[in-house]
């Protein structure tokens, strides 16, 4: 079950809405700003390898055979993609990891930009009962209530803003998220179809062998 867990974690990452933590001293030396080209190439290795995983889990599905031994790593699928397209892995991974950051971040920013539209709403509804509000209690804690509210939104407002080389590498991925997004699907699908492969060898007693390591 090794390998359909790591599918489904490297699926789920895909969408988790936590931070990726910033990047070791060692990795940073290694990151440049993304190119249209670094796109085309996460783009191209990514759907490769997919292919790959597709193909190797229809020939189970028809013909047979251990899913373990048939079906590789997501990891290992993506290193034999990148050399058969000539790119280099440790290039691939860290353009991989660039855009995995960006979209995060995107997410973030997404999330943050609805709620200031929430806390907005709110500002405006309690500027709306300041302005009828007779008991100076009331006031009082309206006003304070209202403080509170702003200084949210100014500070939500702020961490919208991000330094010119990230806008600009979000914009590359911007016409792309769609098809993005789309292998992100594909992988979640390859997932689910790895695992029930695997469920149903259970079931039926067929023992499971540990994939290979990776060349």
């Amino acid at each position: 079950m090794l390998l359909a867990a790591c599918l489904i974690a490297c699926s789920q990452s895909g969408t988790s809405t936590t931070s990726a933590p910033p990047p070791s001293s060692t990795e940073s030396a290694h990151l440049a700003p993304l190119t249209a080209q670094d796109v085309g190439l996460y783009i191209a290795v990514r759907e490769k390898a997919l292919q790959n995983l597709e193909d190797a889990l229809d020939d189970v599905e028809a013909h047979g055979g251990d899913v373990l031994t048939r079906v590789q790593e997501v990891s290992v699928v993506e290193r034999e993609a990148a050399r058969s397209l000539g790119v280099d892995w440790r290039h691939f991974t860290a353009v991989r990891d660039q855009v995995t950051r960006l979209f995060t971040a995107q997410r973030q920013r997404d999330d943050e930009r609805l709620l200031v539209v929430e806390l907005t709403r709110a500002r405006q509804d309690l500027e709306s009962q300041l302005l009828v509000a007779r008991d100076q209690a009331a006031r009082q804690f309206l006003e304070a209530q209202l403080k509170a509210l702003r200084a949210q939104i100014e500070k939500l407002e702020k961490e919208q803003q991000r330094p010119q080389a990230q806008d600009d590498e979000a914009k590359l991925l911007e016409p792309v998220r769609a098809e993005i997004a789309t292998l992100q699907g594909r992988q979640d699908r390859v997932a689910r179809r790895l695992q029930d492969l695997l469920q149903h060898a259970a079931v039926a007693g067929v023992p499971t062998v540990a994939p290979t390591p990776g060349k």
